[in-house]
């Protein structure tokens, strides 16, 4: 579950997206909303892309190439193996 980002970093408010949700990238990458500065929420569509609105417990952290996200919403052919490292900062782990 990603944790709150420092008063410093205020996380970008989505109106779409839960701030659980993974985003899932046509470069399989994961990201989450807000979380990184390269991502608006404007750009998260479909069919460029997917998502999973209510992950699974403990999905950000197991993601990779064993164990990658498969999207549920927006474009479901989406998986995602690596996550943003913007993103993993984001969530303090």
């Amino acid at each position: 579950m990603p944790k709150a980002r420092s008063a410093s970093q205020p996380r970008q408010e989505w109106r779409r997206f839960p701030a659980d949700t993974i985003l899932i990238s046509s470069t399989h990458y994961a990201h989450l909303p807000g979380a990184c500065a390269h991502l608006t929420e404007e750009l998260v569509t479909a069919p460029r892309w997917g998502w999973i609105p209510d992950p699974a417990p403990g999905l950000w952290d197991r993601l990779g190439s064993s164990c990658p996200a498969v999207a549920v919403a927006g474009n479901t052919a989406r998986t995602a193996t690596r996550r943003c490292e913007e993103c993993q900062t984001a969530t303090g782990l």
